[in-house]
């Protein structure tokens, strides 16, 4: 983590330097991001920099740990019961909605976000492996709560589910409101809800209908069915 010495920061210095480092995680994932590069979009000298951040990762942590309280609230959907199949699939569509709505509220975060929500993030030594590690043990939890009530398929070993969906994840992480494609998002939320259900429902069950299937491009946040700006 950052040195005590960073107390001397102005709000206005410390600030800037973790935007011009979002822009630079965002625009590449980890391994490709330049501290140097860093340094030098701040117009700092080399030895300041490191007077106050030790590293690249240590700028990483810093940014990482104040953007996941951006998801609180994902974070305590993910308590709520799961009774039944229709109550886990809602719970499911509410977190996926949720995560949309902060990606909106918070734009400068979501390429970061998307870029370490990745199995890159899962090998050693990258300072992400502790969150995604805590995902994946949600995931498959959550997942074993589905398979209780028949919601989630169970002709496979729960860790082979869990793969999948991560699977999943990855393929569809790029149609994400991002930075990247200016903060449109590329499919609905129901889209990938549905493309879920298709994949996780037991065979033996038809997929339950989404409300709307429909793909779209350059829709803007407004537009959607929920409040972007909540």
């Amino acid at each position: 983590m950052p040195t005590a010495r960073i107390e001397g920061l102005t709000t206005e210095r410390f600030a800037h330097i973790l935007s011009v480092a979002l822009d630079e995680f965002a625009r590449s994932r980890y391994n490709d991001a330049s501290f140097n590069r860093i340094i030098k979009n701040c117009q700092m000298a080399k030895g300041t920099m490191y007077y106050y951040f030790k590293s690249k990762e240590d700028l990483f942590l810093t940014i990482h740990k104040a953007t996941l309280r951006d998801f609180k609230k994902v974070t305590a959907l993910c308590l709520d019961p799961v009774r039944d199949t229709a109550s886990f699939w809602n719970l499911a569509e509410e977190l996926i909605f949720e995560f949309y709505r902060t990606l909106y509220r918070k734009p400068s975060a979501s390429q970061f976000v998307t870029n370490f929500l990745t199995q890159e993030s899962r090998r050693e030594g990258h300072p992400a492996i502790a969150t995604v590690n805590a995902i994946d043990s949600w995931l498959q939890d959550f997942l074993a709560r589905g398979q209780d009530v028949g919601a989630i398929r169970s002709d496979l070993p729960l860790e082979h589910i869990t793969v999948l969906a991560w699977g999943l994840w990855e393929s569809c992480r790029s149609w994400l409101p991002s930075e990247a494609n200016k903060m449109q998002a590329l499919v609905h939320p129901d889209v990938i809800l549905d493309i879920f259900r298709r994949t996780l429902t037991p065979a033996e069950q038809e997929p339950i209908e989404t409300t709307d299937d429909t793909a779209f491009m350059g829709t803007a946040p407004v537009d959607l069915d929920f409040d972007a700006g909540a």
